[in-house]
């Protein structure tokens, strides 16, 4: 499977501000942790493991799979291992939960079955998945170069439930607004707001099987 190239390995301090500004309030992770199981969950493309770092609990154990090196080497505490969607290296039905935050999940870049089909095969009966994506329509899509929502169709379509969220991208300065909305544009800009509507696509099933 060919990995979507990922500026946060690269270019760590725009990743820091990123982490930073996107969701201040925590409401994508809040809302998670509602709906994640506890036990024995995968996070799938887990980055620097901000998501599973914040969601882990004493009976919820979260194993981040990440194939970017430049990625593990900027995550902390927890069990990491290399590989990615299309390949999971577990056993069948090993895991109570699965989710995925802004990663490999998206239709509209390429064909994300071999990855559903992983999930399906590794999450147990009754456990529950999740993937976050980026709704569109908001402030911060009109800083990108290409459609950047979710495609909440085909998910309906593969028997998910869609809820949407209303957050916020708030950067600490102007300074940092600049530097990171004009990597998303790849093209200068210029004296962008420091806080922008983001509007998230949060997508839910049990699996059945």
């Amino acid at each position: 499977m060919a990995v979507i190239p990922f500026y946060g390995a690269d270019h760590p301090e725009l990743f820091s501000i990123e982490r930073a500004a996107m969701d201040p309030d925590r409401l994508v992770m809040r809302r998670l942790d509602q709906l994640l199981p506890m036990g024995r969950l995968v996070d799938i493309g887990a980055g620097d493991g901000f998501m599973a770092d914040g969601l882990a609990r004493r009976n919820r154990h979260i194993v981040r799979v990440e194939p970017s090196a430049g990625m593990r080497a900027q995550g902390g505490r927890g069990l990491w291992v290399s590989g990615d969607a299309a390949c999971l290296p577990f056993a069948d039905g090993v895991c109570d939960g699965a989710y995925a935050t802004w990663a490999y999940f998206f239709p509209s870049f390429h064909d994300v079955g071999e990855g559903l089909r992983e999930v399906e095969r590794v999450v147990r009966p009754g456990g529950r998945v999740c993937i976050v994506d980026n709704r569109g329509d908001d402030e911060l899509s009109d800083f990108t170069r290409v459609a950047t929502g979710a495609d909440v169709g085909f998910w309906r379509d593969e028997g998910f439930s869609i809820e949407e969220l209303e957050t916020e991208f708030r950067f600490s300065s102007p300074d940092d607004a600049t530097r990171l909305l004009s990597a998303y544009a790849r093209r200068p800009v210029d004296d962008p707001p420091t806080s922008l509507n983001f509007r998230v696509a949060l997508m839910t099933r049990t699996v059945r099987r």
